[in-house]
């Protein structure tokens, strides 16, 4: 991997790794508020590296939770990873079993953001794409181990965590309006949200509406591809 490929990856994913530093150590100081130590924040990161799911696990331990309760949480919230790496593996088709393994554990929503945009776009490697998950990755874990550190020491108030997730998710969501497919599965996301929770009122909607609108969008595009080829054999 050249100097300027680990350049241009970085230089991508810098405004995600500052987000990062801010969320990473909000989501350490309520780790360890809900009983984690560092070590455990550490291979937590490491090992599970998801924001959402974490932030989710810290507030489900803190509540009693059960451990299978809370694993069953964490793998529905994460499934829609699966949709995501299918939907970029055409882009990675003749990299190695290692490349894949370690692609995939570093993906997260704002990386595949990043990366599948600057696929779409030309002149986007898969090395390129490799550093953004890394350097995702490794900020995360670092900065989740500062926040636990930060946590034993300090009492904070982490309020201003709810204002800067919001604002990041919403970044990222006009980011991946690049397509009609993109805003219809983004609308359908938000009233299918805005459904579920009156109905169930309970968070589980939020991992639903995430899940139906990403196969509802996954199809679209499908269909969208397979149209193409329609028209180019006609």
């Amino acid at each position: 991997m050249t100097k300027d490929i680990i350049q241009s990856g970085v230089k991508v994913s810098l405004p995600v790794m500052v987000s990062y530093v801010v969320l990473g150590i909000a989501c350490g100081i309520v780790l360890f508020d809900a009983g984690f130590n560092i070590i455990e924040i550490a291979l937590m990161s490491g090992l599970v590296y998801a924001g959402a799911a974490q932030f989710l696990a810290a507030s489900m331990v803190a509540m009693g939770a059960s451990v299978p309760s809370i694993v069953i949480m964490v793998f529905f919230l994460g499934l829609r990873h699966i949709l995501m790496s299918a939907s970029i593996s055409r882009f990675l088709k003749e990299k190695s079993l290692l490349y894949m393994l370690v692609f995939g554990h570093t993906l997260s929503d704002e990386s595949y953001g990043l990366n599948y945009s600057r696929f779409l776009e030309g002149d986007w490697t898969p090395g390129e794409a490799m550093v953004v998950g890394l350097s995702n990755y490794l900020t995360w874990g670092l900065s989740t181990v500062v926040g636990g550190m930060i946590g034993s020491q300090l009492a904070i108030n982490t309020i201003i965590m709810n204002y800067a997730l919001i604002a990041m998710f919403i970044c990222m969501m006009v980011q991946q309006f690049i397509s009609t497919e993109h805003m219809i599965a983004g609308i359908a996301s938000v009233v299918l949200t805005v459904i579920l929770m009156v109905i169930l009122k309970h968070n589980i909607a939020l991992v639903l509406s995430s899940i139906i609108a990403s196969f509802f969008g996954y199809s679209l595009e499908v269909r969208k591809r397979n149209l193409g080829k329609g028209k180019e054999h006609v």
